[in-house]
């Protein structure tokens, strides 16, 4: 099979992929979609306070990633274009931090132990790879398991 004839069929595949992932979602109640979200308990002391931050970014294909940082690591969800749970994709986080070959896209935490991890995703056969930063932990929090 040639090489141009090849490159259509895996992006055709990708994309049918894709499309079943998104069809699969269930209803669900959509969330907001707020650019970003800090919060944290009050009355505790920065180290043992709840600290949190999410940032929705657009990854293509209709599909959005909810990307959030807290003192345990990040963690990623994928959403489809209404705001519903996309729940084939699953989520990432520091032990599982990379999509099997099987989801049909590209998706991992760059340096899920570190203080700045960075998602990296591709969706559709010819784009290119994209790379988001996770949003910055909220003044005096601190993520802990570091390396």
């Amino acid at each position: 099979m040639p090489t141009y004839a090849r490159a259509a069929l895996g992006a055709a595949i990708a994309a049918a992929a894709l499309t079943g992932a998104l069809l699969a979602s269930t209803a669900a109640t959509p969330e907001d979609r707020a650019p970003a979200t800090f919060s944290t308990a009050p009355g505790r002391a920065p180290a043992s306070k709840a600290c949190t931050a999410s940032l929705e970014a657009d990854i293509g294909a209709g599909a959005s990633a909810l990307m959030t940082l807290s003192t345990s690591g990040p963690t990623v969800s994928f959403k489809d274009g209404p705001g519903h749970p996309i729940p084939s994709l699953g989520k990432l986080d520091r032990k599982h931090p990379r999509l099997p070959a099987s989801a049909g896209i590209h998706a991992e935490i760059l340096k899920p132990y570190g203080t700045a991890p960075q998602l990296r995703t591709k969706v559709e056969g010819g784009a290119p790879y994209d790379v988001q930063d996770f949003p910055k932990l909220p003044k005096g929090c601190r993520v802990t398991g570091t390396r």
